[in-house]
């Protein structure tokens, strides 16, 4: 016979296995006894990474305001507008076996089509000789309204300009709320030397030299196109090509370096959409590995495609570094080294992020607004850092409680709902403060 005691625990894991059981939550320690102590605010808490709306410096918006004035200000920024829009529905390269299969469905469906339509055993050689031509013209055209006709851009001096105008402010502030987060979770780290691989236009050199401008003895930027690398060049000098470079040692390359030498800072930001197969980014990716020294950083849209791009490159590290034995980590975004959970559900739902900035002061372009991108942090080295779950969509904050969709540890998607009735008060106000992005430094058991 059960006593009392049995009856309730056994009543505790019947209930508990056909009702999901609430998660007990915790601050952690340390942060519970600097908010007790008083020495900071909840909303200032250690998880809290993101920063305001960023603004380019003041420099760089005088240089590109010298870049443009011998072109109509006006047509640069609504051809920046329309790159802008282009970049951020980009789809990834389809590879070779996945076009040919796309190419045959088309094919067979156009045929299945005109056979359902027309008799072609009534029809006399001439006619079906004829028939084959016409499916074959509608097969094209079909496909070609249905297959993603990827191609790598050919960036002159005039399609660089709208570059610079349609994305510099939303890519720098990307960068800045990427390295701001390595600074503040970094503090002993200090950068000796940095290469962007992909680096366009030069908001790399922007963000970095803005936080590590003391630190950085030597910076590489690779980008195929000249016309970029002219344009990067000339807005380090200010706009014009005769003025000195207030930076050291930067130097302007077409093709990654075949030299062994090692970079603190590896970065590939919204490069990888201009490799034309799994193959070349595979081969991209492992170079920038092996010349990383510190972090590897990558970054790309925001779109569902972005991701994939992101989790791609994630996935094939995780397997090389694994196979290879070497010391490392993510840094962030993920609190865990599992597949990402959100590719998991099969969804559609990109694992993306926010960020706000000033648009160029040109014309009426000076508003806010928002950029959505996708990203993935390494780092060279074990940590002994905890591992926070992080916030992966905005806090939703009603009158009483407020509700946190994280990224945990485990590699799960969780949602809590804080309270100010069933949860502590430093607890409740560090949630309902958290934004998407943070991290929040709890406990979830």
């Amino acid at each position: 016979m059960l006593s009392c005691n049995s009856h309730i625990i056994f009543f505790k894991r019947i209930y508990c296995t056909a009702v999901k059981c609430k998660p007990v939550v915790s601050l952690e320690e340390s942060t519970k006894q600097a908010l007790d102590a008083g020495r900071y605010k909840p909303r200032q808490h250690e998880g809290r990474l993101t920063s305001g709306c960023i603004s380019l410096p003041s420099s760089i918006v005088n240089a590109i305001l010298k870049s443009c004035t011998d072109h109509p200000v006006k047509a640069l920024l609504a051809e920046g507008a329309k790159l802008d829009n282009f970049l951020r529905s980009r789809k990834v390269p389809l590879e070779r076996d996945e076009l040919r299969k796309k190419i045959i469905e088309c094919r067979k469906f156009v045929g299945d089509e005109f056979r359902d339509r027309f008799n072609t055993e009534e029809m006399t050689e001439e006619q079906l000789a004829y028939a084959n031509k016409v499916v074959e013209a509608q097969s094209k055209k079909r496909a070609k309204q249905q297959i993603y006709a990827w191609k790598p851009l050919d960036y002159d001096a005039y399609k660089s300009l709208e570059y610079l105008l349609g994305r510099s402010p939303a890519e720098f502030s990307v960068l800045m709320r990427i390295f701001e987060e390595i600074k503040k979770r970094d503090t002993e780290f200090k950068p000796r030397s940095f290469i962007d691989f992909g680096s366009g236009v030069g908001t790399g050199i922007w963000a970095v030299s803005n936080i590590w401008k003391e630190n950085i003895f030597e910076y590489v930027l690779i980008d195929a196109a000249s016309a970029m690398n002219e344009l990067a060049e000339s807005l380090l000098r200010g706009g014009e090509m005769n003025k000195a470079m207030n930076l050291r040692n930067v130097f302007f390359r077409q093709f990654l370096p075949a030299s062994h030498n090692k970079f603190d800072i590896v970065l590939s930001a919204f490069s990888l959409f201009e490799l034309s197969s799994k193959k070349a980014r595979a081969d991209v990716l492992e170079n920038l590995w092996n010349k990383c020294d510190g972090y590897l950083v990558l970054v790309e849209q925001g779109s569902f495609a972005g991701y994939l791009l992101i989790e791609e490159a994630r996935q094939f590290l995780l397997d090389k570094i694994a196979a290879s034995g070497s010391d490392w980590h993510i840094f962030s975004p993920c609190p865990h080294h599992h597949q990402c959970p959100r590719l998991k559900l099969a969804d559609g739902t990109p694992c993306n992020f926010e960020s706000t900035y000033n648009k160029l002061p040109l014309g009426n372009h000076s508003e806010a607004s928002k950029f959505l991108y996708s990203y993935v942090v390494f780092k060279k080295g074990l940590t002994n850092q905890t591992r926070f779950p992080r916030l992966v969509r905005p806090t939703l904050v009603r009158s009483k409680h407020s509700i946190c969709r994280m990224c945990t540890e485990e590699g799960k998607l969780q949602e809590i709902i804080f309270t100010a009735t069933k949860h502590e008060k430093n607890l409740y106000r560090c949630a309902r403060s958290s934004k998407w992005g943070d991290l929040l430094p709890i406990k979830i058991t």
